[in-house]
């Protein structure tokens, strides 16, 4: 039949030597780009045969395709138009000025068109999707104006095309290059640059694994590179190439064959340089795992991947433990043994006292140490954003021989201040909900576990609720769209998304977030100066009622956040910048950690100045770290926060003054999620029953504090989709690092090994760590973990 329809006369032998001549052209230009790009990325990644196959099979995917479809592109035009088609394409452009105005014309018409249905459809996605609860009626809504808005832009089309063709005069063709090639350049350059500003000035770019993002992109680049080359002036070398068919033909059959046989299951350290120092294994792997998930459950076993049976939906790394059924349930550990029927019932159980994640209850308000020593008459948390504990002068930082935190420095000379605690997620939406409510990052009640910002929900007990129960005037300080509460506070944040909703503001009084920004702008924003004046303002008029009174001030608790440590990091006058690259991100965050000391200094100071220094504890603390490319996390170094749980990111200040407490430095090994019992114990308040936390008042007050482990979580999320958990040990020694996402085991002794650089997971005290870690996630952490 297709010889009937074919023109008369024409060869249609020439066709198929035409089309697999292209094909074989296509095949064999972008599988040699792959090539050349996976050598590249072998050599980055440290070499070795090692890493060598698995990385050769993911350029080979990658590859492929694109391979594929520029095979048939150029073999249907070669059949079609005959050979150099494309060259020949591009001289009638440049010798027929019409048509190139024509095409150009209908070129940017069409960008101009797609501009505006793009644009359209992100604003409109903003009203009906993301601002919205029904998500998906919202999405059904957009997908049907969309279509509607088609037949109209089809419409705009031919007036548009008239002006566009009008506007072609302006570009002209430069010597023998046409309009068309003109614009096609100067798309992709204006695409390259504008990629490159957001990239460098928008973006923390040095969190980005910018290799990742390139060494794809550099595919079609260097396929072009190779064909120009191949056609062009190595024209007379290709002729007299025998079998350049049968070569294609032998590339695309072990480009295919490669991924089967090549990208099974892993060594570790093939497994480390594929995922983590490889230009396109740290983001191809998790996308694939993603794709291969046989049973569904959101884990994949793929190129060593975390779940241990692929195969059972019931069983893996977030499933619960079933003690005793033969089935290591949560791939961790083995299977959990049974517990010995009747266990006897831990000393203090059946008190109405909350038990601590060891097992043991917490002190409550009839307990020895917290009837010895209290907290005065009101309490005031300083909650410092992103604030490491190593860079204050009390842990023994200088920048240029000095102190960055002189005034943090001789607050702790009046404290007790905990030396080794930890915060139990690397980012505020986990850290500050977990710190707020007693309990482990999965534990907390929220709207949607898996999510950047998530809902806290109302049936959490909050630190502030017990407070505002005990006769506590609950006050929050703060500006910064985290804290934004429409319902309770409207006027607070008019500049804020509308669907940002934390609701960690439960349980307050009264909640100052004036002058709160948007995500983009608050990162740029220097809110310390503002929340300082309002929140001294603030303690002043509480001094002065109760003087009025007579009675002293009403008793209160508050909160207030400063957020100046958080990337990005802005200049400060006093302040001298004189470093570049990584160097110079490191001045910059400890700057603003000495302008952060000031702003301290002055509430400080306040509080002496207006008498309410001697009736309140002040706890200073931070709800965790920063990083600076210390470690290689997904390919990328790890600068800033949330993406890992190496020490730099959960190892934060904790630092009590209560009044007549004598001022000590405790070594004991401590947690965030112990505040809030602390604070209770101090004030004679029943903690709820849901708080995990334990109280620190025996420290407080010069006692011993029973030994245990700090624990720390990295939940998933759409921004970061990678899972952890970790543990010091209760000595305070070992730091045990659970990459769940990676399947890998990390141990470091952080008392010879300061920046964690060697995992000592080989060694044979491992195991024990490693049990201990999996004991308290199968137990404790599962015990108390809700929806």
């Amino acid at each position: 039949m297709s010889d009937l329809m074919a023109s008369p006369g024409r060869d249609r032998s020439n066709d198929r030597a035409g089309y697999r001549s292209g094909m074989a052209a296509g095949l064999g230009v972008v599988l040699l780009a792959g090539l050349v790009l996976a050598v590249a990325d072998i050599l980055h990644t440290g070499g070795g045969t090692g890493p060598m196959p698995p990385i050769l099979a993911l350029w080979a995917l990658l590859a492929l395709p694109v391979a594929i479809g520029i095979g048939l592109v150029l073999g249907a035009g070669n059949a079609t138009w005959g050979g150099g088609w494309v060259i020949g394409g591009f001289r009638r452009l440049r010798n027929d000025r019409e048509l190139d105005r024509t095409i150009a014309a209908v070129l940017i018409a069409a960008a101009v068109l797609g501009l505006v249905l793009v644009l359209g459809v992100a604003k409109l996605a903003l009203g009906l999707v993301a601002e919205v609860q029904r998500k998906e009626v919202g999405a059904l809504l957009l997908g049907v104006v969309v279509v509607g808005a088609l037949p109209l832009l089809a419409i705009a089309a031919l007036p548009l095309y008239r002006v566009t063709r009008w506007i072609t005069i302006v570009v002209p063709a430069i010597g023998p290059v046409s309009r068309v090639v003109v614009l096609l350049v100067g798309a992709a350059a204006a695409g390259v640059g504008g990629g490159l500003v957001i990239v460098f000035d928008r973006l923390d770019y040095r969190a980005l694994n910018l290799g990742s993002l390139f060494a794809p992109a550099l595919l079609p680049v260097i396929a072009l590179v190779l064909g120009g080359l191949w056609y062009g002036p190595l024209a007379g070398l290709r002729t007299r190439i025998p079998g350049r068919g049968i070569a294609a033909l032998i590339g695309l059959v072990l480009a295919a064959a490669l991924p089967m046989v090549a990208l099974g299951t892993p060594s570790d350290a093939v497994q480390t340089a594929v995922t983590e120092r490889s230009y396109l294994g740290s983001r191809m792997i998790p996308a694939l795992r993603k794709l291969i998930d046989h049973d569904h459950d959101g884990y994949s076993a793929f190129f060593g991947g975390p779940d241990c049976d692929d195969n059972n939906p019931n069983v893996h790394p977030g499933a619960i433990e079933i003690p005793g059924n033969g089935i290591d349930d949560n791939c961790v550990g083995g299977d959990a043994p049974l517990e010995p029927p009747n266990p006897a019932q831990p000393a203090g159980a059946g008190s109405g006292k909350p038990a601590t994640a060891s097992g043991a209850p917490g002190p409550g308000p009839g307990d020895p140490a917290a009837a010895a020593l209290s907290g005065g008459k009101n309490v005031l948390v300083i909650f410092v954003d992103t604030l490491r504990f190593d860079r204050l002068g009390i842990a023994g930082y200088k920048r240029n021989a000095q102190s960055l935190t002189p005034r943090i420095d001789a607050f702790a000379g009046q404290s007790v201040v905990f030396s080794h605690a930890y915060s139990q997620a690397p980012n505020t939406p986990r850290s500050v909900p977990s710190f707020m409510t007693s309990r482990y990052p999965s534990q907390v009640k929220v709207d949607k576990k898996f999510k950047d910002y998530a809902t806290v929900l109302d049936d959490n007990d909050t630190w502030f609720e017990a407070m505002k129960a005990a006769g506590f005037r609950t006050i929050g300080e703060s500006s910064h769209f985290y804290f934004c509460d429409r319902k309770k506070y409207p006027e607070s944040c008019p500049d804020v998304v509308s669907w940002m909703k934390s609701n960690i503001t439960q349980g307050a009084d009264e909640w100052d977030n004036t002058g709160a920004l948007n995500i983009p702008e608050s990162n740029h924003d220097t809110a310390g100066p503002r929340i300082i004046k309002k929140t001294i303002a603030r303690l002043d008029q509480l001094a002065q009622a109760g003087a009025q009174a007579g009675t002293g001030s009403e008793k209160f608790a508050m909160l207030v956040h400063l957020f100046e440590p958080h990337s990005t990091y802005m200049e400060h006058d006093g302040f001298k910048y004189t470093e570049h690259g990584t160097a110079a991100l490191i001045e910059k965050y400890d700057y603003e950690i000495a302008y952060e000391d000031q702003l301290i200094g002055q509430l400080l100071d306040a509080l002496d100045a207006n008498g309410l220094a001697k009736t309140t504890t002040v706890v200073l603390m931070a709800d965790h770290g920063e990083a600076f490319g210390t470690h290689i996390v997904a390919g990328k170094p790890a600068f800033f926060h949330g993406d890992n749980l190496y020490r730099e990111l959960i190892h934060v200040p904790l630092i009590f003054r209560v009044p007549g407490a004598a001022p000590a430095a405790r070594d004991d090994v401590v947690q965030l999620i112990d505040l809030a019992p602390t604070i209770a114990a101090l004030f004679g308040v029943a903690p709820p029953d849901s708080w995990q936390g334990r109280s620190l008042v025996p420290a407080i007050a010069g006692r011993q504090l029973p030994s245990k482990p700090a624990f720390s979580e990295m939940l998933p999320a759409p921004e970061w989709d990678h899972e952890a958990k970790a543990m010091v040990s209760a000595d305070g020694v070992h730091h045990v690092y659970y990459r769940i996402s990676d399947s890998k085991w990390e141990i470091y002794d952080l008392g010879t090994d300061f920046d964690e650089k060697t995992n000592l997971a080989d060694q044979p005290e491992a195991k024990a760590l490693e049990q201990a870690l999996a004991q308290w996630i199968e137990g404790p952490l599962a015990e108390g973990g809700g929806k």
